[in-house]
């Protein structure tokens, strides 16, 4: 079921599937909430599903000035909105730094956390500073932005195609990109460093790594994540940057032991049956 919910930052939308346990689940910048489709229908035979579109994407409200903290406080927004029992939050590249703020600004909210390549707790260094700037401008989103997306999608099926397709699609609409644009120049800014936030972190956390990642490396952003966050398991797949797109079955098998670790045992029996 698609529905909207309002923000302080505007609307969002979300798709709810299921019953059970809550996993919300967020996307990376320039993608939608359909990066999920290939594992939904497997989660929602256990949990309530609840898919959103961040802040300027898919089907919320179109932003052109979207930051990577006006993205975090409007999931915070839809998290106390729909009033929920305590949820699983996976979240993917900037999707991962909203899960960070809810869990740190909403702990009540939140019973674990599964972080794929988060970009919150990225060093910004001058090197990662330069690099946000260059990616923010326009016409380097407008004439590269395919190009950045292909080299991260390193495992092509139907799923990744498919992902491509609505980039494509999406990135013939000026405003689309303009609001791609913002939100790599905002995560040069300080106010998208989490590290701290995520030292703070005491519900249980996976952090999840593509090995061939190349925008969030396993060997150097994941290794910078561990230290950070030493008592979350490490999970690491053959990979890029969106590993339950390119790699949904392994994906899943090699986050279900987490999964059973912590959700109630009535929704893992539930799983069985």
């Amino acid at each position: 079921m698609t529905t909207h919910i309002e923000t302080r930052h505007g609307e969002l939308a979300i798709d709810v599937r299921g019953s059970g346990t809550p996993f919300i689940l967020l996307h990376s910048g320039g993608h939608d909430r359909h990066d999920f489709d290939a594992i939904v229908p497997a989660l929602a035979r256990r949990f309530q599903t609840v898919a959103i579109d961040l802040l300027g994407h898919g089907e919320s409200l179109r932003d052109t000035h979207v930051t990577a903290t006006k993205i975090c406080e409007a999931v915070e927004d839809v998290v106390v909105a729909l009033r929920l029992p305590p949820a699983l939050v996976m979240g993917n590249s900037v999707g991962g730094m909203a899960a960070l703020h809810v869990a740190s600004h909403r702990p009540d909210t939140v019973r674990g956390l599964v972080l794929v390549s988060p970009s919150g707790m990225i060093d910004r260094n001058a090197i990662v500073r330069a690099l946000c700037w260059v990616q923010g401008r326009e016409w380097i989103r407008r004439h590269t932005g395919m190009a950045f997306a292909r080299s991260y999608l390193k495992v092509r099926n139907e799923h990744t195609e498919a992902l491509l397709a609505r980039m494509t699609e999406r990135r013939k609409d000026p405003q689309f990109i303009a609001m791609e644009a913002a939100l790599w120049r905002s995560f040069g800014d300080a106010s998208s460093d989490y590290a701290e936030r995520a030292r703070g972190v005491r519900v249980p956390t996976a952090l999840v790594w593509g090995r061939r990642d190349p925008v969030i490396r396993a060997r150097v952003e994941g290794v910078r994540a561990r230290a950070i966050m030493p008592r979350a398991s490490w999970i690491e797949l053959d990979a890029g940057h969106v590993p339950f797109v390119e790699t949904p079955t392994a994906f899943l098998d090699a986050i279900e032991p987490f999964l059973r670790a912590h959700v109630a045992p009535a929704a893992a029996t539930g799983a069985q049956a």
